[in-house]
Order: C-alpha cells, then structure tokens, then sequence
C-alpha cells in the first residue's frame, strides 16, 4: 500500500511553493498530493535537477510523460498537471543513480515552458482541488468507501490492515488519491483522476473503475472456486479407482481373464451391436462365448 501524509501536514509547506520549477518526467508513474513516493533517478539530466534542488527549497514538480519509451521526454511529451513534490530523502547508488523519496503537496499546472535544459523548467499555477460539502458529495464517499472495502475483501493479496485504514479516513481529497494511489490504473486513467478539478467527479471516475475491479474479482474467485472443484473431484475419483483396484486383486477378480473380458465388453457397447449378438457376449466371469457352461451364480 502506498504511503500518505496526512492533509494537514503539509499546509505551510504549499504557501512557501514558488512559481516557477524544475520538471521531472515520470516513466509509467502518476505522483499524487499526500503520497509518499520512491523513486530510482538515473538519467544524467534527472540526476542533475535532483542535486540542484538539494541545494535550494528542495520543490520540484512532477509529471507523468505521454509515452513511457523516450528517454528524455520535451515539452508536448508530458501531461501539463501533475503535483508539487517535496524531495525528502536521497540516496546514491554504487552506479551513480539515485534513490530518491518524494512528498507530493499540491496539483499543478503548467502555465509556461521555461527551458529544456539542463533539464526542464516551467512557469506553473498551484491548482487545489474543488471540494462542494454536500449530500451529493456524502453519497459519492460513502459509495466509493464502501466500494473499496469490498475489492479489498476480494484481492487475496490485499492485507485485512487497508480496509481497517480505509474506514478512518474522512477527507475527501485524502480519500479520492489514497484510493488512486493504490488501484491498479492506467496512466491516461490515473491521469484523469488528477486532472479533475472537481472531487466529486474524481470519485465517479474512481466508482466507475472500482465498480468494474470489483466484477472482475469476483469473477476470478468464481473460476478459482470451480477450477479447485474439478480438481478436487478428479483426486476423489483417482482415489476411488485405486481402491477398487485394490479390492479386485483382493478377489482374485484383477487377472488377465478379467481385463479381456473388460476390453470385448467396452468394444461390444461402442460397436452398437443387437439384443442378439449382446447375448452371445461373455459371461462376465471368463473370455468364452456362448457355449460357456459355467451357470449364473444367482439360479437354481
């Protein structure tokens, strides 16, 4: 489960965020407000703007790139809202590339490209999130709140521990990109929930995938469910033919004699034969035909 910060956290944070700043494009990542995220930095020019900011106000912003398979990504390669980050932690590895944790505080948008180099820039505009405290707003919590906690109930990976933090939180925004956060999205779907203006539409467009996990859940466990069934079956009937194996050797019934006349049998029923011809079949008990003299068991 992806980590947040709690809303308040960041507040006098966001007043000191300045207009303009470095960009860093993300590869198949969407950065959220609150979210705590890692990331491994390695491109000469990422690795440049991430040491120029540890030596100013350590703000940079984040935006998720277009197409994940550039390199280095220019203005028209990356999406124009994303969120004001925070570098908390860096750590560098043997190679050169560096580790790095962000917190995101706030969306953004980009007004003005700036420069490209050394690496991005760009004149930006703060863009916090509409919240209407209304009965429509309630209704869309409680339904996307409740939604969630039943696909959690249905991931078999997803510990008890979410549902149990999902029921604390009462902050819409917290709640529509802790959700986001932690579903599995599409970028250009990630992207929509973070480019909505309005909270309530982020939660129909959370309901609305949610509501489409939840089916396909459901539907995975089914066919588990059935496949465990049919597997369960063919061991039961495995272990049945073994013991019947085992009590025809027990009455001497498992021979050679037996197994010929089990073959002409199986061969008489496929062949569709007549009442006639039928009743020239075997006796049961040796591989003879009608002239056996051997006498049913049965009569007298």
């Amino acid at each position: 489960m992806a980590q947040f910060m709690q809303p308040d956290d960041d507040a006098s944070r966001i007043a000191t965020i300045p207009r303009e700043l470095p960009i860093l494009p993300l590869r198949n990542t969407i950065a959220y407000p609150f979210s705590v995220l890692p990331l491994a930095v390695g491109i000469p020019r990422s690795v440049k703007l991430v040491e120029d900011a540890l030596q100013g106000d350590r703000l940079i912003g984040l935006v998720a790139m277009k197409d994940s398979s550039i390199e280095e990504p220019m203005p028209g390669q990356v999406y124009e809202t994303g969120t004001v980050a925070l570098i908390q932690r860096v750590a560098r590895t043997p190679n050169g590339s560096l580790q790095v944790v962000v917190q995101g505080l706030e969306r953004f948008r980009i007004e003005e490209w700036v420069s490209t180099q050394p690496y991005l820039r760009a004149r930006i505009a703060l863009a916090p999130d509409v919240v209407e405290s209304d009965l429509e707003l309630e209704a869309l919590q409680r339904s996307l709140h409740d939604l969630a906690l039943e696909v959690v109930a249905l991931s078999p990976h997803m510990p008890k521990e979410v549902g149990d933090f999902l029921a604390q939180v009462k902050d819409p925004r917290y709640l529509a990109y802790l959700i986001a956060a932690n579903v599995r999205l599409e970028i250009p779907d990630g992207q929509a929930i973070l480019e909505a203006d309005d909270v309530k539409e982020k939660f129909r467009l959370l309901i609305r995938h949610l509501a489409r996990e939840r089916e396909l859940l459901a539907l995975g466990q089914k066919i588990r469910s059935e496949a465990k069934e049919e597997m369960d079956k063919a061991q039961r009937e495995y272990f049945l033919r073994q013991q019947l194996k085992a009590i025809q050797r027990e009455l001497g019934e498992a021979d050679e004699t037996y197994a010929v006349v089990e073959e002409y049998r199986k061969k008489i029923e496929a062949a569709g034969m007549s009442e006639e011809a039928r009743a020239s079949r075997p006796c049961g008990s040796c591989a003879a035909w009608r002239g056996c003299r051997r006498r049913p068991r049965n009569t007298r």
